[in-house]
């Protein structure tokens, strides 16, 4: 069984709602362990901060979701020649069988986000 583009992008959009929250928890609540983090000070000054201003979870997860998604279709990009990297090379996401997954990977994967539901 081979892995396939769909394959990485539910990778991908898992590992960004898992990050959404854990960063959005790290930022709104104050008995959260911060073990994970190097440095805790920052963390603890914008928990304080945003209960201050009465600003809820589900805004910084708003937040924290479109800046992953913005991060990892950067990265496709990058892997779709579509920056100066790719003045340099390219770089290929291939399976265990040296198949390329395709090209045009951060269209396809704002694409897969919107058939899953999880962009409107």
């Amino acid at each position: 069984m081979s892995v396939t583009k769909l394959d990485l992008f539910e990778d991908i959009a898992v590992s960004m709602e898992s990050w959404t929250s854990t960063a959005s928890k790290a930022l709104t609540d104050p008995h959260v362990t911060l073990e994970w983090v190097e440095e805790q000070e920052p963390y603890r000054k914008l928990q304080q901060a945003l209960k201050n201003s009465n600003v809820e979870i589900e805004d910084v997860a708003k937040i924290f979701s479109e800046c992953f998604r913005g991060f990892a279709v950067s990265l496709l990009t990058a892997l779709d020649g579509g920056t100066a990297l790719s003045e340099k090379g390219r770089l290929y996401v291939v399976d265990e069988e040296d198949t390329p997954l395709g090209e045009g990977l951060h269209d396809d994967f704002v694409g897969y986000l919107l058939d899953t539901g999880r962009l409107r």
